[in-house]
């Protein structure tokens, strides 16, 4: 599924945890640290010059939305004032990452409420 999500949105979403943000449990919690990433300026000049090329991924877990993929492009958007995003609820490269735990298991679909 395909969506537009506002921006802000996203920011009060769930994320998981990873070694470098541990203690982070929304997305506006671990943009800083993306931000600092070395591919960051890259990204941003990217985005600037031909807009944002993927969704971001949201998936479902215990009934809570989360943000699985685009962390990076999040903290763009916010960064180039770009107010909403398109969203999916499968990467793009699914084939790729059959046994990603995110994408099996009790992670669901994510579905907005109407």
């Amino acid at each position: 599924m395909l969506g537009i999500i506002a921006t802000a949105d996203v920011l009060d979403m769930l994320t998981p945890d990873d070694d470098d943000t541990p203690d982070c449990l929304y997305v506006r919690d671990v943009l800083a640290h993306k931000r600092a990433s070395e591919h960051y300026a890259g990204l941003l000049d990217e985005i600037r010059a031909d807009g944002l090329a993927l969704p971001i991924m949201i998936r479902t877990f215990d009934g809570q939305p989360w943000l699985v993929d685009g962390h990076h492009r999040v903290a763009a958007a916010v960064d180039l004032g770009i107010t909403h995003l398109v969203w999916s609820d499968l990467p793009v490269e699914l084939e790729d990452r059959p046994f990603n735990p995110m994408l099996r298991g009790s992670w669901g679909p994510y579905r907005p409420a109407a």
